[in-house]
């Protein structure tokens, strides 16, 4: 994995959800979930998955929730997804979209469920946190769909995928 360039995407993602996010404040937008997604589709296994811990690490530290909330959602949600992507062909756009959101959903689930029941900082019902959790992984997902579409990562995805054989 070209760690310079996860560096320079995790301070870009930092600098959206603080600068851009706060401002804006748009609820479902959440670049570390983007960020974390993305690692789980092209970085290889173990790479994604540590990458996506460091991401929701960062966001901890950025944060006013308790430490490692973050860290062990995206660690989940990329484990997820780099599971999924053994097990599925995520070569087929539909299926690659239905892997990132089923991935992306757990980890929204226990980060709503920990504010609410742990923090009590969430209102409403159970299907209220639901609704949440599914409308940002859907958001996070059409995103990351939309990056991973761009020709420069592909360009780039093919190149490496070359390098490996």
């Amino acid at each position: 994995m070209a760690w310079g360039a996860f560096a320079i995407a995790l301070l870009l993602a930092f600098l959206l959800q603080k600068g851009v996010a706060a401002v804006v404040s748009v609820p479902a937008f959440d670049p570390f979930l983007i960020l974390a997604l993305l690692c789980g589709l092209l970085a290889p296994k173990y790479d994604a998955r540590i990458a996506a811990w460091i991401v929701g690490l960062t966001q901890d530290l950025g944060s006013a929730d308790a430490l490692g909330i973050h860290a062990f959602t995206l660690g989940l949600t990329a484990l997820l997804l780099t599971y999924f992507r053994e097990v599925v062909n995520v070569h087929a756009w539909w299926v690659r979209a239905l892997a990132v959101f089923v991935a992306a959903c757990p980890g929204q689930l226990i980060y709503l469920l920990h504010l609410h029941y742990w923090t009590g900082h969430a209102s409403g019902p159970l299907g209220g946190l639901l609704t949440q959790a599914a409308v940002t992984s859907l958001v996070a997902t059409a995103l990351t769909l939309l990056i991973n579409a761009l020709p420069w990562v592909m360009q780039r995805r093919r190149r490496f995928r070359s390098v490996r054989l």
